[in-house]
This record gives structure tokens, sequence and C-alpha cells, in this order.
């Protein structure tokens, strides 16, 4: 399953640093095991409009900057906190679900 990491969907939005968010897709990756491969988008949100991926995490503050056509894909938001406290385990288990259900 492809996991895409969003980190901002809008130019110049104030997000959690990327090496941050890389040691959380670390976490994530570790985690949910061979089955996911987690990619950073730092563009942008570009891989919400390729349709890149199955499941998008997306910044929680990049919410309401998001289109129509791209809220209809399966999107899960995380914070600044599940980042900086590398909590894992409620999207590790929300995604092997996911996983089933493909």
């Amino acid at each position: 399953m492809q996991v895409n990491v969003v980190t901002s969907v809008v130019a110049g939005q104030e997000t959690v640093k990327t090496a941050d968010v890389q040691a959380f897709m670390d976490a994530l990756r570790e985690q949910a095991g061979k089955d996911f491969t987690f990619t950073l988008d730092t563009d942008y949100g570009q891989s919400l409009t390729d349709h890149a991926a199955d499941v998008y995490l997306v910044y929680f503050g990049s919410q309401a900057n998001l289109s129509p056509e791209q809220r209809s894909q399966m999107i899960i938001f995380y914070s600044d906190e599940d980042v900086h406290n590398l909590d894992t385990h409620r999207f590790v288990d929300m995604l092997q679900q996911l996983n089933k259900e493909k």
C-alpha cells in the first residue's frame, strides 16, 4: 500500500520541520511493515493532485486548503504533536485496517 505524507498543501504555510516528519515516517515504516511504502510529499500536495497513493497522511493545518477533489481521496490527518511525540500507533492501526479492506 502506497502512503504519501503531505507536509503542506499551501506554498509558504508553516508546518512541522521536514526532518521531524522524516523521523515520524521512519517510525511508521518500521512499525507498519513491508506491505507499506511511505513517500514524503513536500511539493504542496502535488501527489494529491496526481492520485499517486492509496492513502495520504496530511498535516492537519492544511485541512481547510484542500480542494473538493483532494478531499475525495483517503486522507488521515496528523498533527504537530503526533510528529513530535512519534505517536504512530493509531496511524499504523488505521493503515493496517485499510490494507485488510483493500
